[in-house]
């Protein structure tokens, strides 16, 4: 089992552009990597203090609204998805745009986009809650902030998205390239922000903390999730694409029947 275990964060550059000056030698083996698939995370400078106030409106939030909305979500509680709109949280939301545009900004998107939330929301996962495997259709970027993690409350898992990759999994050596692996878990850390690509399939397992009694929140997981778009600045003139040169898309209502 394939696991992500370094608690620190990655430096790695934005992009790599090996050069070549000269020919190769002949006889020498060449290794090059392509179609890689980005997971990104950072920690909050003031996850305390920030994860505590927020704790305390989602605790309001859940107490108004138990029931919530169904969605990846299996026991756990999935609050509405307008989390973006509500004014109690901008002091965290704004961050988020911050580190969703260095994205942007580092994957060279074109600079007359930017970051554009489509939706967020708080999870709440209790004993034996999870969520089932899914993606996140229509986002470019998704991910997950956590708030609160008491031991054993649950993973997450991406796997490789390249089905083809799955029909043949050849044997390796203990300590196999991290190129190899076909899955990989995230240890769920309060005040860490991981980022990921809205098409990655991912899962959480369930929460098995049993330090607490099922009905004390102590032994609850809280996080956040959310999902973002590429949208045109204001005032700028970049035009919305209109999709393989066809003159643009049409609705059904556009189409006019008439007889031969």
């Amino acid at each position: 089992m394939d696991q992500h275990t370094d608690k620190k964060q990655s430096h790695r550059p934005y992009t790599t552009k090996p050069e070549q000056t000269e020919k190769p030698p002949t006889d020498m083996l060449f290794r090059e990597q392509w179609f890689p698939t980005d997971i990104w995370f950072v920690d909050h400078p003031t996850a305390e203090k920030t994860n505590q106030r927020l704790i305390k409106d989602i605790d309001r939030w859940y107490d108004r609204d138990q029931k919530g909305i169904v969605r990846s979500n299996s026991l756990g509680w999935h609050s509405a998805v307008d989390m973006h709109h509500r004014s109690e949280y901008n002091h965290f939301t704004k961050w988020l745009f911050e580190k969703v545009n260095e994205i942007f900004k580092g994957m060279s998107y074109h600079p007359d986009t930017q970051a554009f939330c489509d939706n967020m929301w708080a999870n709440m996962n209790m004993r034996y809650s999870h969520n089932r495997n899914h993606v996140h259709p229509g986002a470019l970027w998704s991910g997950v902030y956590y708030l609160q993690c008491p031991k054993d409350s649950g993973r997450i898992w991406f796997t490789d998205p390249r089905g083809e990759a799955h029909c043949m999994v050849p044997r390796h050596s203990k300590h196999k390239d991290k190129s190899q692996w076909r899955e990989v878990y995230y240890e769920p850390t309060p005040g860490r922000l991981i980022l990921f690509p809205g098409w990655l399939t991912h899962e959480v397992e369930p929460n098995l903390n049993k330090e607490f009694e099922e009905d004390d929140r102590k032994g609850w997981r809280y996080s956040l999730s959310f999902n973002f778009i590429q949208r045109a600045k204001p005032n700028t003139t970049i035009k919305e694409r209109k999709g393989h040169d066809s003159g643009g898309g049409v609705f059904i209502e556009d189409l006019e029947v008439t007889d031969e």
